[in-house]
């Protein structure tokens, strides 16, 4: 007999069970040991009461794993991961998880309901569209594994007139043009392991900013620099330059090779995409798309 418990009620090998059985052979296979799962529960910021795990009998067969925040003044749950064990999928047991993660979602008076899902995987997305769900945007993650020429990305003509100034993820997003409502896993409380930069004007002002996470070897040296946010103040005369300048600094020592891409970079930044496919960036062969939900109020459910 198939039941849904909240993860809060489960022990975390339990949870841990579910986690690797629900991720086997899926697009991207994530295996993890209880210590690891419980490192990343908290660091990510997921919510366990708003967590939900299968099981049939006592056994864990799946999971949805959820966090939520507070985005300018609304509450959006984030899907952080949703798997069924191999032996049980196309059996129903995904649409409980989730029906029963939208229902707990309601009860904590979430405004919108947020997930992505790999593109090709088409029967994952039907299911939420059913459930109410809507596909919002495209993600890509685009990539370049060679050394850059010195001015790239065209920036050098902008010299003198803006500056690049380092800062705290948290800084940047106190911007009045940061943005919030980014994909979970590129909001600036999952890029305190990350780095940032500010692109300001001759007086100061910020007119820019990107967020970005570089990786190194075990003798430190930069292996891949993964790109999270790269964003010109809207309706800036100058906004291609301002995202060039960005550019230039955080993929940064040119001359360097090494794996530079993107990270569910949404499709509708027209502008950035051109500039970084001038640049000879270009699809990996990973796209996903970006769904929400947006819930009822309490008094639309209370008739």
């Amino acid at each position: 007999m198939i039941t849904i418990k909240r993860m809060s009620d489960c022990t975390f090998s339990e949870v841990t069970k579910a986690w690797n059985r629900g991720f086997e052979g899926y697009f991207f296979p994530i295996s993890m040991t209880e210590e690891m799962l419980v490192q990343r529960l908290g660091a990510e910021g997921y919510v366990l009461g708003l967590s939900v795990v299968a099981f049939d009998g006592q056994e864990p067969i799946g999971l949805v794993a959820s966090g939520l925040r507070t985005i300018n003044g609304r509450k959006v749950a984030w899907n952080g991961g949703t798997g069924v064990a191999t032996a049980y999928r196309r059996q129903g047991v995904g649409r409980r998880l989730m029906e029963e993660t939208l229902a707990l979602y309601q009860k904590a008076g979430v405004h919108d309901a947020t997930l992505e899902a790999i593109s090709e995987n088409a029967k994952a997305i039907a299911l939420y569209e059913q459930l109410g769900y809507e596909v919002v945007d495209r993600l890509l993650f685009w990539q370049r594994t060679d050394a850059l020429s010195a001015d790239h990305f065209g920036a050098k003509a902008a010299d003198g007139k803006y500056r690049v100034r380092r800062v705290l993820a948290q800084e940047a997003s106190a911007l009045a043009f940061y943005q919030a409502d980014a994909p979970w896993q590129n909001q600036w409380q999952s890029m305190r392991d990350g780095e940032a930069l500010l692109v300001e004007d001759a007086q100061g002002q910020a007119v820019g900013y990107a967020m970005y996470k570089r990786m190194a070897t075990d003798d430190g040296k930069i292996s891949a620099i993964v790109l999270r946010h790269c964003v010109a103040q809207p309706g800036h005369a100058d906004a291609d330059t301002i995202l060039r300048v960005a550019l230039s600094e955080l993929y940064a020592p040119h001359e360097l090779e090494c794996r530079r891409s993107t990270f569910n970079l949404p499709a509708s930044q027209e502008q950035l995409l051109r500039i970084l496919q001038e640049a000879g960036f270009g699809p990996s062969g990973t796209e996903q798309v970006y769904m929400v939900k947006k819930m009822k109020a309490p008094e639309e459910t209370a008739v």
